[in-house]
C-alpha cells in the first residue's frame, strides 16, 4: 500500500473506500462522454481505472499489467477517433465491448489480487464471464445497441467528410444566415413597405397599395408611432445526430 492522499474530499475516507470511488468515477465519465455503455473512450477510461488500482495496490501481476498497458495504447486510438469523430475498425469494437467494457474492467480489478507464478488466473475467468454477460446484455437490448462507435464503415465516414467539404463549414453557413436576417430586420422601410426617401413628401401616410404589400404580422406606422419589426424566421431543425441525445436503451437501464 502506497501512502498517498487522494484529495481533500476523499482523504477523509478510508483508502479501501476512496480508491473504488475514484475508479468508479473514471468509468462513469467514460460512459457519460457518449452516453453509452461502451464507446470509443471507455477503453482509455478502463485502462486508467486499472492503473489506479495498480498504484493503490502497489503491485500487479503480469496479466493485469499487460491488460492495463494495452488498454492505454488502444484507448489512445479510441480517444483520437472520438475527437475527430472518425471510423474505428472492427478489432477495436470487439476489444472495447468484450474486453474493456466497464463490467470487464470492474471484474478484472476485483480479481487482480491472487497470483500464481506471477499470473492472475482469476482475471482470465473474469474476462470470460464479462464477455458472456456483455453478449447477453446486447441480445437483451435488441434492436437497441449498448454501444456507439461513430461511423459504421470507412466509406460512410469519407462520405460525411466529402459532404462537409462540399457544403462548407456549418458555422460559416449559420453566420451567413444570421447576417441576412439582420439585414432584413435592419431595413424598416422595406419591412413596412415604405418608399425610398425623396420619392414621397414628408408627413404623408402610406398608400393603400403600400399597406397591402406589407409582410404578414406588420402594421403601418400611425402618427409617427413605432412598430415592432418581424424577427428572423427560425431555421428548420435538421435531423440531430449528436451524441448528446440520450439513446433509448439508456432509458431502459
Amino acid at each position: 500500500m502506497i501512502d498517498v492522499s487522494l484529495g481533500f474530499i476523499l482523504s477523509s475516507l478510508p483508502w479501501w473506500l476512496a480508491a473504488p470511488l475514484v475508479q468508479l468515477a473514471v468509468l462513469v465519465v467514460g460512459m457519460a462522454l457518449d452516453e453509452t455503455y461502451v464507446n470509443r473512450t471507455t477503453v482509455l477510461m478502463g485502462a486508467l481505472a486499472t492503473h489506479i488500482h495498480i498504484f493503490v495496490a502497489g503491485e500487479a501481476g503480469l496479466l493485469v499489467s499487460i491488460y492495463a498497458d494495452a488498454g492505454l495504447a488502444v484507448g489512445a486510438y479510441g480517444l483520437y477517433a472520438y475527437v475527430v469523430d472518425g471510423y474505428v475498425a472492427t478489432w477495436f469494437r470487439l476489444l472495447a465491448y468484450y474486453v474493456y467494457s466497464p463490467l470487464s474492467v470492474f471484474l478484472v480489478i476485483l480479481t487482480a489480487g491472487p497470483t500464481v507464478i506471477g499470473l492472475e488466473p482469476l482475471v482470465v475467468l473474469a474476462l470470460a464471464g464479462a464477455g458472456y454477460a456483455n453478449y447477453q446484455f446486447r441480445e437483451y437490448l435488441r434492436p437497441d445497441q449498448p454501444f456507439y462507435f461513430g461511423p459504421r464503415t470507412q466509406e460512410e465516414f469519407e462520405a460525411v467528410l466529402e459532404t462537409e467539404v462540399a457544403a462548407g463549414s456549418p458555422v460559416d453557413a449559420e453566420a451567413a444566415d444570421t447576417e441576412t436576417a439582420d439585414s432584413d430586420v435592419a431595413d424598416p422601410g422595406a419591412a413596412a413597405g415604405e418608399t425610398a426617401p425623396g420619392t414621397a413628401a414628408a408627413g404623408t401616410t402610406s398608400s393603400p397599395t403600400s399597406t397591402a404589400s406589407s409582410p404578414a404580422g406588420t402594421e403601418p406606422a400611425e402618427d409617427g408611432a413605432e412598430f415592432d419589426h418581424p424577427g428572423a424566421e427560425p431555421a428548420a431543425a435538421s435531423d440531430s445526430s449528436e451524441r448528446g441525445i440520450l439513446p433509448k436503451f439508456m432509458r431502459r437501464l
